[in-house]
């Protein structure tokens, strides 16, 4: 379905997906102005196997809590969209998000922790539930949408790094409340945004309520795209209802074989800049390399360039097509991490400014490589593959599957960081980073033969 122009209602969807991405983006910026100001984290982030290890245990609980928390939410909210509708969902995902972030600005390694992980319940919900809404309420299906849509993400991160700057600078000892302030800002706005939009007409088909998915139809593309629209929908309901759990009987099939492993690898692949690292270890870090004191040690020229770049990055994605030269896109982000990776090597040599640029500069090129170049050119590629009776199984590896290389991808560097020296950190992470390259060299051209 497509229309000329699209109407308020489809201008609100378009405005809850962004506003979703900007909380998942906000927490893990929060995150890391979090350990940026507590300064047990930041020793023991830069401990490089030395002494002030002591809060390490406290820095990875904080860091696990986020993925761990999504991997438990996406299928209690997958649960709930189906048995209540995709508005409730992400209703619930919100006020999740939302009373998650009061308790993440607690002090106490613990209660953060929680409020952290109750955050990530809601972010599970949106991995799950936002797809399903872009898919079911946009004209243009998710394939389009959601690569531009994850891409927003590092603006959300760049936010909260701002704004818990300018908090600790105007109210000393409150930049990490200023910092959760941001995603529980975003988690509010998407849930007045579901307030806003119907419950898709594909759940109501599907609960046998043909005149109230038409109405919802009308609502989201008026008069005349619902009377064509409504036919499509009834058939794309019924395929999914036809879903069934995968099983060995699909996977002796090799087209679904296939789709499955090219699946897997490039969900894995998304993760091999670092960019999600960055965003959250990047603040500790450079704190500790302005002279420690909290997040005021940092100038905040610093920290409005660093989240500017952030930004930019996040603009940037929602303009470029991930569908577009995928491969090459993989390979570039992949290949131009390692060279910051390289450059962090260089670490131990300069000091002062020259420190704090190079850190900036490494961080925002890791980002830029996660955000801009291989995530969108990997989301939502195999989706128009998927045999529809198996589309739900999908959905849920993949809600499944990304929280925990997410937390691989927070939870390595962080160890490196604090167990091994700086050189061998950086050459173990390196030396991995070649070793994707060459994998993907190797597995990628095989993957994506299969979205074609």
């Amino acid at each position: 379905m497509t229309t000329a122009k699209r109407t308020p209602a489809q201008r609100r969807l378009r405005a809850l997906l962004a506003s979703s991405a900007l909380a998942s983006g906000a927490a893990w910026g929060a995150l890391g102005v979090s350990l940026a100001d507590d300064a047990g984290a930041r020793a023991a982030l830069t401990a490089h196997g030395g002494v002030g290890g002591e809060s390490l245990p406290a820095v990875l609980m904080a860091l696990a809590a986020l993925p761990l928390g999504s991997l438990i939410g996406a299928p209690a909210l997958d649960f709930v969209s189906h048995a209540c509708g995709r508005r409730p969902a992400v209703l619930a995902a919100s006020a999740l998000a939302a009373l998650g972030c009061l308790v993440a600005a607690v002090d106490g390694p613990l209660l953060r922790a929680a409020g952290i992980g109750v955050v990530g319940l809601g972010m599970g919900g949106y991995t799950v539930v936002i797809p399903k809404l872009a898919h079911e309420l946009a004209e243009h299906g998710h394939r389009r949408l959601m690569p531009r849509v994850r891409a927003v993400s590092p603006a959300g991160a760049g936010a909260a790094a701002l704004i818990g700057a300018l908090g600790a600078l105007l109210s000393p000892g409150q930049g990490v409340v200023r910092a959760w302030v941001v995603p529980q800002l975003a988690a509010m706005v998407s849930l007045l945004l579901a307030l806003s939009l119907p419950e898709t007409p594909h759940w109501y088909a599907a609960q046998g309520r043909i005149e109230a998915a038409y109405a919802a139809l009308r609502r989201m593309v008026g008069d005349l795209e619902a009377a064509v629209g409504i036919d499509w929908v009834m058939m794309d309901t019924g395929t999914l209802g036809e879903q069934h759990p995968i099983g060995r009987g699909d996977l002796a099939i090799a087209r679904v074989r296939r789709t499955v492993v090219a699946g897997l690898l490039l969900e894995v692949v998304q993760a091999l800049p670092l960019g999600l690292a960055a965003l959250c270890l990047g603040p500790a870090l450079l704190t500790e390399a302005a002279g420690g004191g909290g997040p005021t040690a940092v100038p905040l020229g610093v920290v409005a360039a660093l989240a500017a770049a952030w930004v930019a990055v996040a603009l940037l994605g929602t303009r470029r097509h991930g569908e577009h030269f995928a491969y090459a896109w993989v390979l570039a982000g992949i290949g131009a991490s390692a060279c910051g990776i390289t450059l962090l090597a260089l670490a131990d040599t300069v000091h002062g400014v020259g420190l704090t640029a190079l850190l900036v500069g490494v961080d925002a090129l890791l980002v830029a490589c996660q955000f801009l170049a291989v995530a969108p050119a990997c989301t939502g590629s195999i989706d128009p593959l998927v045999p529809p009776w198996l589309l739900r199984s999908q959905r849920r590896a993949t809600a499944a599957l990304r929280p925990l290389v997410q937390l691989a991808a927070v939870l390595a560097p962080a160890l490196l960081l604090a167990l091994v020296p700086a050189p061998a950190a950086a050459g173990i992470v390196l030396s991995c980073q070649v070793l994707t390259v060459v994998i993907a060299v190797a597995a990628l051209p095989w993957a994506l033969e299969a979205l074609r």
